[in-house]
C-alpha cells in the first residue's frame, strides 16, 4: 500500500510527507511536526530538510538544478543574489563568472539538502523552487556565498529566517573587501 501511495502522491521525499498525505495511516506512523528553523545555527540543517539530492548542475551563482526522485528541479537560493553570468537578456555582470565558478566548486559531485521558508512563495516568477541549500558538511550555502563575497543579501518579498545572518555576513564581507566588494574587482558595483 505504501508503494502505491508513494507513486500516487507524486513520490513524497520523506516518510513524514507520505504519512501526512495519507490520513488513514496516522495510526501506523507519526508525521513529524514542522521543525522551526533555528536562525542562529548556520552549520546544522533543520531536522525537516528534504534530500539529500544530487546536484545535476549549477546554472549560475544562485541557481542550481537538483535531481529529485521524480524530476530535475531548478532551485533558487533564498535571500541572496549573485551577479548575472547567464541571463540571455542582460550582460554578464562584474564577478558573475566568479560567483558561478565558486558555486560550482562547492557543489561539483555533491548532494545537498533543501528547505523552503514559510515566509516566501514556494516558486519564484520563473518557476524555480525557492530554498535554503545545505552542503554535505552542514554549512548553509546561501550564507557561505555571502560571507565569501560572491553574493549579496537580497530580500525580495518578505523577511526570511536567516535574513539577519546574511545581512551581517554581507557587512563583514564589505568591510573585508571580500570578493565582489574588493576595489580590485567590482568595488561592490556588479552591473
Amino acid at each position: 500500500m505504501l508503494v502505491v501511495a508513494w507513486i500516487g502522491l507524486g513520490r513524497p521525499t520523506t516518510m513524514g510527507a507520505l504519512v501526512a498525505a495519507l490520513p488513514g495511516l496516522h495510526g501506523t506512523a507519526t508525521a513529524p511536526a514542522a521543525a522551526p528553523v533555528d536562525p542562529t545555527d548556520l552549520t546544522t540543517p533543520p531536522v525537516d530538510v528534504e534530500g539529500p539530492f544530487r546536484v545535476v548542475r549549477v546554472v549560475d551563482g544562485d541557481t542550481i538544478v537538483v535531481a529529485r526522485p521524480d524530476v530535475d528541479t531548478r532551485v533558487r537560493l533564498i535571500g541572496i543574489d549573485t551577479p548575472e553570468s547567464v541571463a540571455p537578456d542582460r550582460p554578464v555582470e562584474c564577478f558573475g563568472p566568479e560567483a558561478s565558478a565558486r558555486t560550482t566548486e562547492l557543489l561539483a559531485g555533491q548532494t545537498v539538502t533543501l528547505r523552503g521558508d514559510p515566509t516566501q512563495e514556494r516558486l519564484d516568477q520563473y518557476g524555480r523552487e525557492l530554498d535554503y541549500v545545505w552542503l554535505p558538511d552542514g554549512r548553509l550555502l546561501n550564507h557561505v556565498l555571502v560571507t565569501e563575497g560572491y553574493a549579496v543579501e537580497r530580500t525580495y518579498a518578505a523577511p526570511y529566517a536567516y535574513q539577519q545572518h546574511l545581512r551581517a555576513a554581507q557587512q563583514q564581507a564589505q568591510a573585508a573587501g571580500a570578493g565582489l566588494w574588493s576595489a580590485a574587482t567590482c568595488g561592490g558595483a556588479t552591473d
